[in-house]
Parts: C-alpha cells; sequence; structure tokens
C-alpha cells in the first residue's frame, strides 16, 4: 500500500509539474504570437524608431513588370517574390555606362514593346538618368527615361522613352539578372494584355474583363503633435485658428504645416518650407522630393514615386504591386516646388495590419469600355493622358480603423487623376477652363 501511495504522489508531482511548464509555454506563446485582431483597440502611436527611410532607389523602383508566355504578352507579378525588389536590389550594385540613342522612330519603338525576348519593366512616369547617376547627364529631350527593357544579356540594358519613342542602349557591368528573369517566367499572375498609345504615352490595355481582389488592412493617423514634431521641431512653434477651423503652426517665417479639424475625418495636412528663389532642374525636383518623403515620417515600406508633373512630384503605396488612391483623385504624398518655397500635400493614413484575403473581388469591365464611356461623357481621346487600374481607399463600417481597398479604374484628363465614376458625374462646363490649364 506504501508503494502504492509513493507512486501515485510521484505520478501527481509529474502531472503537476508538467502542468506547470504547459502553462509557461501556452503563456510564451500567446505573448508572442501574431496580434494582429487584438491590436485592433491599441493606441494609434508608432514608434518611429522602428522605421527605416526607404533609399532613393526604392522609391523610384519600377512598379509593373511585363512579358511574353504562349507567344501573349502579360503583366506579371508573383505574391511569393517581389519583382520589382529583385530587380532593384541588382540594379543598385549596376556600373552604369552613358546611354546612347539608337532609335527615335515610333514604328520600332512599338516592335521593342512587342519583342518576345525582352522582360520590361515600366516605371509610373518620365524619371531623369541623373536621379540615379549624377554623371549621367545628357542634353535637353534626350534625359528622361520610363521602360527599361531586359534581354538575356547582363551587359547591356535599353531605356525606353513611351512619350517620345527615344530607345537608348547602356553597357553594365557587376549584375546578375538571372533570378529575375526565373522569378517572371513563373510568376503566378500572367494577365494577357497589350499596349494602347495615350497622350502621355503607352498604357496597358485589358481586352477582357479582369477580376480584382478587395484587400483590407488595419490603419493608424498619427497625431497632430507627430508632425509638428518632425516638421517643425518642439521649440519656438505657436499656433493659431484659421477662419476654415483649421490649425496652422509656425516656425519663425519659414515654416508652416496646416493641420485639419479635429470635428472632421480629414487627414490630409499640408506644410510649407519657404526658401530663397530657386529654379530647379527636373532631377532636382525628383531627388530633393525624397527628402521631404522621409522627413514628413509615414511608412515607406510600399511607398514609391507615382507622377511628375513639372515641379510637382507625388508618392504613394502600392499594394499587390496596385497604386493606393486615397479619395477618387488623390494619392498619399505630393510635392510642389515653388520658386520661393516647397509645399508637401499629405495624407497621415499609415497601411498597418493587412487582413486575410476574405474572396472579395472586384470585376473591372476591357479598357475599350472605359474610352468609350469616357468618349461618350464628352472627353475626346486625344485628352486621355493615362489610364491605370488603381485602389480607392474606403472605411470599413465594422472597425474605424478597418479600410477596404477598391480596385477601380483611374484616369488622367486635363492633368487630373479621377476615377471613372467621377469622370462620368463631372461637369463639363469646367472642361474647356481645364483643358487650357493643362495645355
Amino acid at each position: 500500500m506504501k508503494f502504492k501511495k509513493d507512486y501515485g504522489d510521484l505520478l501527481l508531482h509529474i502531472a503537476t509539474t508538467a502542468a506547470i511548464l504547459l502553462s509557461i509555454l501556452l503563456w510564451i506563446f500567446i505573448m508572442t504570437s501574431d496580434q494582429r485582431f487584438n491590436r485592433i483597440n491599441q493606441p494609434t502611436a508608432v514608434k518611429t524608431s522602428t522605421r527605416t527611410s526607404r533609399s532613393l532607389y526604392d522609391l523610384y523602383a519600377p512598379t509593373s513588370l511585363y512579358g511574353f508566355k504562349d507567344g501573349r504578352l502579360r503583366q506579371l507579378y508573383d505574391e511569393r517574390h517581389n519583382l520589382s525588389l529583385e530587380f532593384i536590389n541588382e540594379f543598385k550594385t549596376v556600373k552604369l555606362s552613358l546611354p546612347r540613342v539608337i532609335s527615335t522612330n515610333s514604328l520600332a519603338y512599338q516592335r521593342r514593346l512587342n519583342d518576345s525576348r525582352l522582360l520590361q519593366l515600366a516605371f509610373p512616369d518620365q524619371l531623369t538618368f541623373t536621379t540615379f547617376d549624377k554623371k549621367l547627364v545628357m542634353r535637353s529631350g534626350y534625359r528622361e527615361f520610363n521602360r527599361i527593357f531586359l534581354s538575356a544579356s547582363n551587359k547591356i540594358l535599353y531605356f525606353g522613352n513611351d512619350k517620345t519613342n527615344i530607345i537608348y542602349k547602356m553597357n553594365i557591368s557587376g549584375v546578375n539578372f538571372s533570378k529575375l528573369r526565373q522569378y517572371a517566367a513563373n510568376a503566378n499572375s500572367q494577365v494577357p494584355i497589350r499596349f494602347v498609345r495615350f497622350k502621355d504615352g503607352y498604357s496597358v490595355y485589358y481586352q477582357n474583363a479582369v477580376r480584382e481582389k478587395v484587400y483590407s488592412y488595419l490603419v493608424i493617423h498619427q497625431a497632430d503633435s507627430y508632425f509638428v514634431s518632425r516638421l517643425l521641431g518642439t521649440a519656438s512653434v505657436s499656433s493659431k485658428v484659421n477662419k476654415d477651423n483649421q490649425t496652422t503652426y509656425s516656425l519663425n517665417y519659414y515654416n508652416r504645416l496646416r493641420v485639419p479639424s479635429r470635428e472632421t475625418n480629414d487627414r490630409n495636412y499640408v506644410y510649407v518650407h519657404y526658401q530663397k528663389n530657386s529654379v530647379l532642374s527636373p532631377t532636382q525636383v525628383l531627388r530633393d522630393s525624397v527628402y521631404y518623403v522621409h522627413r514628413v515620417g509615414l511608412n515607406e515600406q510600399d511607398m514609391h514615386f507615382f507622377d511628375a508633373d513639372g515641379s510637382n512630384i507625388t508618392y504613394t503605396n502600392y499594394i499587390e504591386g496596385i497604386p493606393v488612391f486615397i479619395d477618387d483623385r488623390n494619392v498619399q504624398l505630393k510635392t510642389n516646388f515653388l520658386t520661393d518655397s516647397v509645399r508637401v500635400q499629405f495624407n497621415s493614413t499609415n497601411f498597418q495590419i493587412p487582413i486575410p484575403f476574405d474572396g472579395r473581388t472586384e470585376t473591372l469591365p476591357p479598357t475599350q469600355t472605359v474610352v468609350e464611356t469616357l468618349m461618350n461623357r464628352g472627353i475626346s481621346r486625344d485628352s486621355i493622358q493615362k489610364i491605370i487600374v488603381g485602389f480607392i481607399l474606403q472605411n470599413d463600417n465594422s472597425h474605424a480603423n478597418l479600410i477596404n481597398l477598391v480596385p477601380t479604374y483611374f484616369v488622367k484628363v486635363y492633368g487630373q487623376w479621377r476615377t471613372l465614376a467621377s469622370w462620368k458625374n463631372w461637369n463639363m462646363t469646367y472642361g474647356s477652363n481645364a483643358q487650357k490649364e493643362a495645355n
């Protein structure tokens, strides 16, 4: 009996010890597991010390990749491998030579676009060669590009300008794009497309209806004090309220930050830095705008260059390779370089945690339907600058910090980006004035 009692005590001791160890393991698991749903109601402060500013190469990375499969041109995207990142990581180390013009003919350019031997990496708008390397000085009219043609060789790159039909050839060394070619060939999304020319160059043309996913994210909005501290500092800052019930913070005469009213859902800020009169080159505008992207302090993980109109440079987030619009016409951040000031308009929305895809999709019509809709609205085909698919940000009613990214067509006309629905409802009495301003 004593033996049975001692044996029972031993088993009880072992079971108690195992229970304690299991409790410790479960506690560790819970504390270190994915908190994306538990964090919904947490405070919206962000530890900026964990953020790292993206390099110029990252912000000015190509955002689209195209190639041929089964004899058809396709838009390529891979969820497993970031094709743009794979290219830019190699491109950072490339040794570039001065590009030389090999063609200015539109037919030759179209043949290049339809060359099945080439991969194409497209930027959303024109960049200058000196953006990446100040030594690549080209004369006016021959310094911009928005497309890179990648052949089977690691010693040559071809650059193209959709707007002018110029093709450049550049000798390179010190890189190997073999992984990129492999990833592109096996990309899990290969949508058939063709390129059609509009006013500002070539746009992707979907010949059939396309189905795009609706994504959801948890977002945060920084407090006004965060941006005041980053853009103005913490000393000698005064504030005043203007007639529109918006607060303007000032640091002496040279720096001002206008913040939205707390009584509205407006998240748009305007920062102005006054400076001596100056006229910047296109490269200086592109390079200097990067400084303000970093200084604002938004999450830059998925942010890329989006559009350039003279002294205006805009950036936005790209989710799954698609640009995000904050509303039916505005992207995340815009820098405007005037002769006596720099004006930065930005939205404080920070994309934090992706919610698992729930199966929702939107079916978009063929691109030809978009063109016909615009023309029926009184917008001539010659006025269409670009057509793209983008996400429009919509609040989810189930939670204050949850948003949905809904795919739709965005069209640039008269220098303005708007959704197709917005252009359909646009007051055409403004058409002539807008067209004069664009010209």
